[in-house]
């Protein structure tokens, strides 16, 4: 059940993403191993733990959708144009969760490569799926 849910979250999220893109001006790199993937995700640890609590989705599900979508790179961009950690699509997504919190429009690409902003909507967009089943 837990891996349908988790299947069905990471093709709504990010539209079926391909590659990660990097900002050009970083100057932190992102190498794709186990070990720096699992430091990355601890660094939002704090925001994950919050982000469970408040929409009751189980913390291993929203680390292992930001180890598969992203690498734990906030940065990170899919040619789909799914942004940062937990690939949100800004018109998809992030519309929906604007639209149920009751605000107008969507989140811009900006905010959406903020950690807390984008653990927050994808957590939220995660609930919203688990509870249309």
């Amino acid at each position: 059940m837990k891996l349908g849910i988790l299947i069905i979250s990471l093709v709504l999220l990010t539209g079926c993403n391909k590659f990660l893109h990097v900002k050009l001006n970083l100057k932190r790199n992102y190498f794709l191993n186990k070990n720096s993937v699992e430091h990355a995700i601890h660094n939002w640890n704090y925001l994950i733990k919050n982000a469970s609590h408040k929409y009751g989705v189980d913390e291993k599900l929203i680390k292992s959708i930001i180890y598969t979508e992203s690498s734990g790179n906030p940065y990170a961009k899919s040619n789909s144009n799914a942004i940062g950690l937990m690939q949100i699509k800004p018109n998809s997504a992030g519309a929906e969760i604007y639209r149920i919190t009751g605000k107008k429009g969507q989140p811009s690409v900006q905010s959406l490569y903020n950690p807390k902003i984008n653990i927050n909507i994808g957590t939220a967009y995660i609930n919203l799926l688990q509870k249309k089943n």
